[in-house]
């Protein structure tokens, strides 16, 4: 019971870190300052109203958006904050006495800045689920069932034990990525399939500062919390998908609603039984906490979303900076990223580039696939032997 109840703080405060370093980014700065944090055009009117039509009917819940966007904003700047201590040899008590002031202080400022705008934003969620309590019900119960099997699933993999061995074996040595998670023997060089996917030392920090075992925090907390982000990243599209209400028939609302968790019953079932080594349910449903995982199944899913408010022009509010973040970010926690997202925004972005003619957007579509590229030259590079970072000081 007690692990129950630490696992499910630990999943809220997540979210609380999440939906604050997101706010920065999708909250709209102009002349209502208390204005929902939300893509829509004026996010403080109802999703439907007359203002708010063009594009079609968005987000009922705004404070998704910002959530997950948050995820990667956060790895973002943790991997800036990481790879300088980690490259020099330094502890990781060092970067947790780095990294934990700077939470809370931005914490505390977008607690002060965006609260106003989080009240009515909770305000909005609420009205929405009592409009549609039992779909609802439904979807926080289909959730629910998910986050239920990734806790509990037993995974005995080589790659699932190198996730929670890598987090045991940093907090006990009080090191990063020096010594052989299986092993515990020492490296005299950093491998770099590894070096700049900070994800895990990010998970050994919170353990370190926390004193929650390994095990628990990669098996259940974040398994639990990528699991909630991926079905909340479902939810976002689909909304988008099932975009047309007719205001004088709210029967079509209602109808649009259930549509929504149809599709999120679906894609459950695709999840759960397409589990092969070639798709990304297995990674989904059975080793939710490794970064691959997240990559394929998080970070692929909300370009794609990303792409579906840009191609139709509804996302008003930074939407390049959201891509770059989640690229730059999704790159920090698995180095699959730096193949498979490039070739996901060149198959998205150039055709719609061309197809509005707008050729400024060329060089933010570059921006967002560098990341990727630069990391896979330096991998390169490393295999081939032109360079390598060493553990100790030269």
């Amino acid at each position: 019971m007690k692990s129950a109840v630490l696992i499910a703080v630990s999943v809220i405060c997540n979210f609380i870190l999440y939906l604050s370093f997101g706010s920065f980014i999708t909250r709209r700065i102009g002349d209502n300052k208390d204005t929902i944090l939300s893509d829509r055009p004026d996010a403080s009117k109802p999703a439907g109203s007359p203002d708010t039509k063009a594009g079609g009917n968005e987000e009922s819940c705004p404070l998704l958006l910002s959530v997950t966007v948050g995820f990667f904003f956060y790895y973002f700047l943790f991997f800036i904050a990481c790879i300088g201590p980690m490259k020099y040899y330094r502890p990781l008590s060092m970067l947790t006495g780095i990294w934990v002031p700077f939470v809370i202080a931005v914490v505390a400022v977008s607690f002060v800045i965006n609260g106003k705008a989080w009240l009515k934003a909770f305000k909005g969620a609420a009205d929405h689920i009592k409009s549609h309590p039992i779909t609802c019900l439904l979807i926080m119960i289909l959730i629910g069932v998910q986050a239920f099997l990734v806790s509990a699933t037993y995974n005995f993999t080589l790659d699932a034990a190198y996730y929670v061995a890598n987090v045991a074996t940093s907090v006990e040595t009080n090191m990063m990525n020096v010594y052989d998670p299986f092993t515990g023997a020492w490296q005299d060089h950093y491998e770099m399939r590894y070096f700049f996917a900070t994800y895990q030392i990010q998970d050994a920090l919170v353990c370190q500062i926390t004193h929650i075992p390994a095990l628990i925090w990669t098996k259940s907390v974040m398994a639990i919390t990528v699991i909630i982000l991926t079905n909340t990243v479902y939810y976002m599209i689909a909304e988008r998908l099932f975009t047309y209400v007719n205001e004088e028939d709210d029967s079509r609302k209602t109808d649009k609603e259930a549509a929504v968790f149809i599709m999120m019953v679906f894609m459950f079932i695709i999840n759960l039984t397409f589990i092969t080594i070639y798709t990304s349910s297995l990674f989904l449903m059975t080793r939710t906490y490794e970064g691959k995982a997240i990559v394929g199944n998080l970070a692929v899913v909300m370009i794609f979303y990303l792409f579906l408010k840009m191609n139709d022009d509804t996302l008003k509010v930074r939407p390049w900076l959201m891509t770059f973040l989640v690229c730059f970010g999704a790159a920090s926690i698995s180095s699959s990223a730096n193949m498979l997202l490039p070739v996901e925004l060149t198959v998205l972005f150039i055709p719609m580039i061309f197809r509005k003619k707008k050729w400024g957007m060329i060089f933010k579509y570059a921006a967002c696939v560098i990341p990727g590229l630069v990391f896979s030259l330096i991998y390169v590079l490393y295999v081939k032997g032109y360079f390598v970072f060493y553990t100790f000081p030269k």
